[in-house]
């Protein structure tokens, strides 16, 4: 058909659906934000959907911007293939579904783990029956005798703790998961790839929450699965079927966001060891919790696993352990957010008793360490000095 026989209207609706071709190669990927792709047979298009060939059918299926940046975190942290979703709780309830939940496997999750996370865990438990069983991850004795219990699916852990900081030694929890046939998934969100790489540790799955370091600017959400082919299969179908794929616009900030994840990182990291030890003397706190420091339970751990860098993220307790001291403190902050995220280039400072961890129960939040007085800090790439000085000033309120 003549293109100029048609109609303005129609001229209209059709125009620019793709890109003039020319010399040179863009630096930054065209953003494909189509929902739908057209073939030029009907045979094309279903070799296409039975996976017969590779391409594209409709976005929930996939779409090239998300997959360019799926191949970027294959090869960032050392897995066969990455699904992403649309934020990291999507990507967790997907995979601990998938691959545990839904067939009645068995699962040994993290005690202290992100409140999110533990909060959906237990729902799962009163709502659908599943057994799940919680255990302090670095006490590797306890990890066993909760694995050799009951026969169990997936060992779940993540590389530092939220809010506490809790380093796990990733081979060790690998080879216990694999003696007791359990695969090992790990939340690697706090450490990302420029820390260091749980696959090449043993670990079977790598979650990651993508709203924080990875896409690191705070203005977009998405989460992402790594493992085997064979997992990537199984999170492709829910992708589908459940609806949670990450969007191509989505998708594009995160490429664009994690050019400088180890620039970022390494400032971060850095930076959060200066903060830890001038808080550590300081006369208003009480404790502080950084992998860093040589006080941490598991400082040697994090210092052979992560190559003498202990992530961007700080926790302390007010030495006046209370609610209302730690919302003077809060409030005080100037430079600082009082914010529910880590990992911006912003510094942010989060009170997990009301945010992360408002689920769970007072006593539990008390027998792990969360006390009234508790903060967590993910501190920015604002000149460290800066920083110090915005936590004194919140400090002289409490």
């Amino acid at each position: 058909m003549d293109q100029r026989e048609l109609g303005t209207g129609t001229r209209l609706v059709r125009a620019a659906r793709s890109l003039p071709s020319g010399d040179g190669h863009p630096v930054v990927p065209a953003l494909i934000q189509s929902v739908a792709f057209d073939y030029g047979s009907a045979a094309e298009q279903d070799a296409v959907f039975g996976n017969e060939r590779p391409g594209y059918v409709y976005g929930r299926y996939g779409t090239p911007t998300v997959a360019a940046l799926e191949l970027a975190l294959a090869e960032l942290d050392a897995v066969e293939a990455v699904t992403c979703f649309v934020t990291g709780m999507a990507a967790i309830a997907a995979f601990v579904d998938a691959c545990a939940v839904s067939s009645g496997g068995r699962v040994v999750a993290q005690e202290d783990s992100y409140g999110q996370t533990r909060a959906l865990f237990e729902r799962w438990s009163r709502e659908r029956g599943v057994d799940i069983v919680f255990v302090d991850t670095t006490d590797h004795a306890a990890v066993e005798r909760a694995l050799r219990a009951k026969p169990t699916t997936l060992l779940y852990a993540e590389a530092i703790a939220n809010p506490l900081l809790r380093v796990n030694d990733i081979a060790a929890l690998a080879a216990l998961a694999h003696g007791s046939g359990a695969r090992l998934a790990v939340d690697a969100t706090f450490a990302t790839p420029i820390l260091f790489r749980p696959a090449t540790l043993g670990a079977d799955v790598v979650i990651h929450s993508l709203t924080k370091y990875v896409n690191g600017h705070g203005d977009v959400m998405g989460g992402a699965v790594g493992g085997s082919s064979e997992i990537a299969r199984a999170m492709r179908d829910r992708t589908i079927l459940d609806g949670g794929y990450l969007p191509p616009h989505e998708a594009w900030l995160v490429i664009r966001g994690m050019r400088t994840l180890a620039l970022r990182v390494a400032r971060q990291c850095e930076s959060a060891l200066h903060v830890a030890r001038h808080l550590a003397a300081h006369p208003k706190i009480a404790r502080v919790r950084y992998p860093g420091l040589p006080d941490h339970p598991q400082h040697e751990v994090a210092k052979r696993q992560f190559g003498g860098r202990f992530g961007g993220v700080v926790s302390f307790a007010l030495k006046e352990d209370s609610r209302e001291a730690a919302f003077r403190f809060l409030d005080g902050l100037e430079l600082a957010a009082s914010a529910t995220t880590i990992g911006d280039l912003f510094t942010e400072v989060l009170y997990p008793p009301i945010s992360s961890h408002r689920r769970l129960p007072a006593a539990e939040r008390k027998r792990l360490g969360i006390t009234d007085g508790f903060l967590r800090m993910s501190v920015g790439i604002e000149e460290p000095d800066d920083i110090v000085a915005d936590l004194d000033a919140a400090l002289a309120h409490v």
